[in-house]
């Protein structure tokens, strides 16, 4: 039998932390927000809006005309750390908890995404990629290469699986090639059941890591760099990353540094 007591925990500290997510992003809460989404009485509503209160004693005010509790200007979180998104997916998404409560969400037209475009393998190459790296195998892959233009047979052994923000790269030996290259998976037209176990050698631009120093493009006007400074939350004018050697120009793409074919907002120190 499960232990009530740690289920009554959980579930209080649900509550709390859904009035403290519910006054940091609306503002407001109050009882009938509790009981709504959680259906427990009022007496138990009011015992967990004062508990809160306890725990956060500069978060809310009671509006005695209104009958709510009213988040302070300079409230602070105690139980989570907030994010934007949290706002995004609870109050303006599909997982509003208060959907259907006259007056209390917004449309759906407030919120968009860029979407990227599909840029998947199919499921049975997905699944092989998967299978050859974890258990070591050798991979017959038909692989379309952009630079020269052909589809063609070759045979890799997968070992890493990188993501460069829009699409996957499986990490692998080629022996074709005899070199460790990048395979972008969507690009994959076939992949054979894996074969034989292959021991991949050691991939030294995998294994190592450097850091990088960005700083806003010297070729913007000291306004603009101040505003990339803002942006990219630097400290001192500058901004310290670590990255895997193999990764390191996806990364500079996807953050807009400086280099042929890319926007110029950043460049290395």
């Amino acid at each position: 039998m499960g232990n009530t007591s740690n289920k009554d925990q959980w579930a209080a500290r649900e509550r709390m932390l859904f009035i403290e997510r519910l006054a940091w992003w609306k503002g407001v809460v109050n009882r009938g927000d509790l009981r709504a989404v959680f259906g427990i009485s009022a007496a138990q509503a009011s015992a967990d809006l004062q508990g809160y209160q306890e725990m956060n004693p500069m978060a809310l005010t009671y509006n005695v005309r209104a009958k709510r509790y009213e988040a302070h200007e300079r409230m602070s979180c105690v139980m989570h750390e907030p994010r934007l998104e949290e706002a995004v997916r609870l109050f303006l998404g599909v997982d509003n908890p208060l959907m259907g409560m006259a007056g209390r969400i917004q449309s759906a037209a407030t919120v968009d995404f860029i979407r990227p475009l599909a840029r998947e393998a199919s499921r049975p190459v997905q699944r092989n990629v998967f299978l050859a790296l974890d258990q070591r195998r050798r991979l017959r892959v038909k692989y379309g290469s952009v630079k020269s233009g052909t589809l063609s047979f070759r045979e890799i052994a997968p070992h890493a699986l990188a993501h460069d923000g829009q699409r996957w790269h499986a990490r692998a030996w080629c022996f074709k090639n005899e070199r460790f290259q990048d395979f972008v998976l969507s690009r994959i037209e076939i992949a054979d059941w894996p074969g034989d176990i292959f021991n991949v050698p050691v991939d030294e631009e995998w294994e190592k890591t450097e850091v990088i120093e960005l700083v806003p493009n010297s070729q913007l006007s000291e306004e603009q760099r101040g505003t990339i400074m803002l942006d990219y939350g630097m400290q001192q004018g500058k901004l310290r990353v670590e990255v895997r050697s193999a990764m390191k120009e996806y990364y500079l793409a996807h953050w807009r540094v400086a280099g042929p074919d890319r926007p110029a907002h950043l460049e290395i120190l």
